[in-house]
């Protein structure tokens, strides 16, 4: 579903790309008098141009650019394939890592762990960018490794179009790919160079592409739809390490610290073919760059932000398995037991922990979206605006109904700006979720009648989860309807052509 800013960012984004042109007007906005109008018209996933008052994507192209080519092909509900298929993808390129290291058993022990990660069947439904990431990271890793540089760099390529935070990565492959061609010994200083480039070229095309998308849309080469003034600090380090620490512990067991720190512990035990010890580096060097980048990134408050790690999930599995295989080895029969018996273990907490964090629920969960959509699109006129955040996006895909922010701008304009769109026409109505109404009355002056909300609601979603509130009306003692959840459907509804105001 187009939920939320990341999953709607990047699902109405698949239409623009159709279309050929990534701008929205929203020239309508320079008529309004208040303060910061570009910003308060512009939903959740999206940012004003640098000029003008059209807004643009705020996130990269590669994902929504793979929907596209689905859609075009299949339709509309094949937007929603391409993050389950990576995530085969993820899964099956993990096993060839551990082929290509001359040790499929191994990789076949990682593939699993991998399928059955929490994380990953958390974020294997969602629409949003880690998955495709990862499977292109790990796909570009198993391509190097069998020595297959063209393929590789393609693969690189296409993940620095998803993510292109992880573009540097893409060093570490080209490295290996040199060193690697010098190791051997049978390959002259022209055919390694040919090698070498055969990786570069497709996957700085990738970083090129990155470059000229943000220089079209924000301005310049270097800027990026986010604003990183304090994204990324040293001070970050520790918190980060305490956060994803205890959360990989207890979502995925400690046996997965365990394979990354296996990583950087060249043991002949563990590391027992010659691929291994050759890869070992290269799986070091990567790991340690993914984890770098985000240790000093910005400090999030839930457990599913390890989505972020991802890139590295098939690598800590592959050190995992290979911990378990020196066990399974022993001349001790109980050692090869508990090995056996530790690997179906692991699995089986990955999936008991997925169905205590929600993984399988995520769908009725995210329901909520189309269910407030449907319900707006049903009760307001076209020329209404819907003041919101977290549905700014959702309501305009599933409803066409122009939406208002009420957490950016001047928060003291907040009741001329309800009475300025009453006086044109444009019927306001609040959607907001309960502790967005908390937020919107701590951030409001007391005397500001609108973010009071002391009215009642006319319609309640989830048993007040979600509300609804008509801005002119304000009855105090009206009728609230009480909206039950909807069934879920297998419909994919289309997105509206995109609101305006009159």
């Amino acid at each position: 579903m187009a939920a939320g800013a990341d999953a709607y960012g990047y699902v109405s984004q698949v239409d623009l790309w159709l279309r050929g042109d990534l701008h929205i007007d929203q020239s309508f906005g320079a008529s309004v008098p208040w303060p910061l109008a570009r910003w308060t018209f512009t939903p959740l996933g999206y940012r004003p141009e640098p000029d003008g008052y059209r807004i643009v994507p705020q996130y990269a192209a590669g994902l929504p650019l793979l929907m596209a080519a689905f859609k075009a092909v299949a339709g509309q509900c094949a937007i929603f394939w391409v993050v389950p298929l990576c995530g085969g993808a993820l899964v099956f390129a993990t096993y060839a890592i551990g082929r290509r290291i001359g040790r499929p058993i191994v990789g076949l022990a990682a593939a699993a762990i991998v399928a059955t990660s929490p994380t990953l069947l958390f974020m294997v439904m969602a629409p949003m960018s880690d998955v495709p990431s990862a499977a292109a990271w790990t796909v570009s890793i198993a391509f190097a490794l069998a020595e297959s540089p063209l393929a590789a760099g393609v693969a690189a390529g296409a993940a620095i179009l998803i993510r292109p935070n992880l573009a540097p990565a893409a060093g570490i492959i080209l490295v290996w790919i040199a060193w690697r061609g010098t190791l051997c010994g049978r390959l002259a200083a022209g055919q390694r160079l040919k090698r070498a480039a055969c990786f570069l070229v497709p996957a700085a095309a990738g970083a090129l592409a990155v470059a000229l998308f943000n220089a079209r849309l924000y301005g310049s080469p270097l800027a990026s739809g986010y604003d990183l003034t304090d994204g990324f600090s040293a001070s970050y380090i520790l918190p980060n390490v305490k956060r994803y620490g205890w959360w990989l512990v207890t979502a995925e067991t400690p046996f997965a610290l365990a394979g990354l720190f296996s990583l950087a512990a060249p043991v002949t035990r563990v590391w027992r073919t010659r691929e291994s010890c050759e890869a070992l580096p290269f799986f070091c060097a990567f790991a340690a760059f993914v984890w770098i980048s985000y240790l000093v990134y910005v400090p999030w408050d839930a457990w599913w932000y390890l989505r972020f790690l991802l890139p590295v999930w098939p690598l800590m599995a592959i050190g995992t398995a290979s911990l378990l295989s020196a066990a399974y080895r022993s001349s001790s029969r109980g050692l090869r037991i508990a090995a056996i018996v530790t690997v179906v273990g692991v699995c089986s907490i990955g999936i008991a922990q997925a169905v205590q964090r929600d993984a399988f629920a995520i769908a009725r969960g995210e329901a909520k979206y189309v269910e407030v959509a449907r319900t707006v699109e049903s009760l307001t006129d076209p020329d209404a605006v819907i003041v919101s955040a977290q549905h700014s996006g959702s309501i305009r895909y599933y409803a066409g109904r122009l939406t208002l922010r009420w957490d950016v701008g001047d928060p003291a304009w907040l009741d001329r700006t309800i009475d300025w769109l009453a006086a044109h026409g444009h019927h306001p109505y609040f959607v907001l979720e309960a502790q967005e109404i908390d937020a919107l009355r701590a951030r409001s002056d007391p005397t500001n009648m609108s973010a009071r909300l002391d009215w009642a609601p006319m319609v309640s979603f989830r048993d007040g989860a979600i509300r609804m509130y008509d801005g002119v009306r304000r009855e105090q003692n009206g009728p609230t309807v009480s909206q039950p959840s909807a069934r879920l459907s297998r419909e994919c509804l289309a997105q509206r052509p995109p609101p305006v105001l009159r």
